[in-house]
């Protein structure tokens, strides 16, 4: 494909999100899935919104619809948040199972310290890959 139709491509994912999504790799922990308490399931975060999340998990497979709690561990900041979040979406990629979750609750301070985080990197790859210095 080329790049200006994988770049048209891109551009159509996004512009059906109402918020911009930033891709990052956040370590986190499902600790609450359907109601069960003290599951401690290593996850990490892929991306980021301030009304969602993907999350990838190893042997989880949640009903859409269910309700969930994540921990996240910010790098370098040595700062932790949760959040509760509803199943969207659920399939398997990789051995792994990738979850879409809308964020239902999360302390403000929580979404800045993310957003914090990931902006920046975020940023800096989209320089590199406008400069032409990052393949997609």
């Amino acid at each position: 494909m080329e790049i200006s139709n994988m770049n048209n491509q891109v551009m159509s994912n996004h512009e059906r999100r109402k918020l911009l999504r930033f891709y990052c790799s956040i370590p986190s922990e499902l600790v609450e899935l359907e109601g069960k308490n003290n599951l401690v399931e290593g996850a990490t975060v892929l991306d980021f919104s301030n009304e969602g999340l993907r999350l990838s998990v190893n042997f989880v497979e949640p009903s859409p619809g269910s309700t969930t709690e994540v921990m996240l561990y910010i790098p370098h900041k040595q700062l932790i948040t949760s959040l509760t979040g509803q199943v969207i979406w659920s399939k398997h990629v990789k051995n792994k199972m990738e979850i879409g979750l809308k964020i239902k609750e999360i302390e403000k301070q929580g979404t800045k310290d993310v957003l914090d985080w990931v902006f920046p990197r975020w940023l800096e790859k989209e320089k590199k890959i406008r400069d032409g210095l990052f393949i997609i």
